[in-house]
C-alpha cells in the first residue's frame, strides 16, 4: 500500500493544521496577532505553491495528494474569508458564493467520476486560487499594518473591492466548470454504473 505520510502530503497538510491557528491569531487581535495572521496567509500561499513541486521532485506524487490539496486549499482560504467576515471588512454574500463555488465544483468532480472521469483542474480554476491567495495576503497584511498604525486610511474599502474582484473570478470559475462538465457529459453519454 502506498504511504500517504509523505513529506509532500506533510507539507499540504500543514495548511489544515494552520487554518485553525490562523482564525485565533486574527480574532484575538492587536499587532501581535494580525502580524501573526498575515505570516500564515503567507504560510498558507507559499506551502501551496511548493507542494506539487516536492511531490513531483521527490516522487510523491499520488492520489491521496490530489484530493488532499483542493481540500487543504478551501479550508484555509475560508478561514481568511470567515474572519474577514466576522470583524465585517467583506459582506457574507460574497463568502456564501465563494463557498458555494467550492461546493459546486465538488460535486461536479463526484459526478465526473460517475463517468469514469478524474476532472482535473482547469486554467479558470488556477487563476481563481492565485486571485483569492493575492487577495488574502494583501488584506491580511494591510489590516496587520493598520494595527500597527502604519496605515491610517480604511481598510474596509479595499477588503471589500479585493473581495469584489476574487468573486467575480470565482463565479466565472465555476462557470468554467460547468461547461467542461458539460463536455464530459455530452462526450461519455450515460454515466457508469460502477
Amino acid at each position: 500500500m502506498m504511504n500517504i505520510w509523505t513529506f509532500a502530503n506533510g507539507v499540504t497538510g500543514s495548511r489544515i493544521i494552520l487554518s485553525p491557528v490562523f482564525i485565533v491569531c486574527f480574532l484575538w487581535g492587536g499587532p501581535a496577532g494580525k502580524t501573526a495572521a498575515f505570516l500564515i496567509a503567507c504560510l498558507f500561499e507559499i506551502t501551496d505553491m511548493v507542494d506539487g513541486y516536492i511531490a513531483r521532485s521527490r516522487k510523491e506524487v499520488s492520489d491521496v495528494g490530489k484530493l488532499l490539496d483542493p481540500f487543504a486549499d478551501s479550508i484555509s482560504r475560508f478561514s481568511v474569508f470567515l474572519c474577514l467576515l466576522a470583524e465585517e471588512y467583506v459582506p457574507v454574500w460574497m463568502v456564501a458564493l465563494v463557498f458555494y463555488r467550492d461546493a459546486l465544483v465538488s460535486y461536479l468532480r463526484v459526478g465526473a467520476a460517475t463517468y469514469a472521469v478524474i476532472m482535473s483542474a482547469r486554467a479558470s480554476g488556477k487563476v481563481k486560487a492565485v486571485v483569492q491567495g493575492f487577495g488574502t495576503v494583501m488584506i491580511t497584511f494591510l489590516i496587520a499594518c493598520r494595527e500597527h498604525g502604519w496605515v491610517s486610511w480604511d481598510i474596509h474599502q479595499v477588503a471589500y473591492w479585493a473581495m469584489a474582484v476574487i468573486t467575480v473570478i470565482t463565479l466565472w470559475s465555476a462557470i468554467d466548470y460547468l461547461y467542461g462538465f458539460s463536455m464530459i457529459v455530452s462526450q461519455n453519454g450515460k454515466a457508469s454504473d460502477s
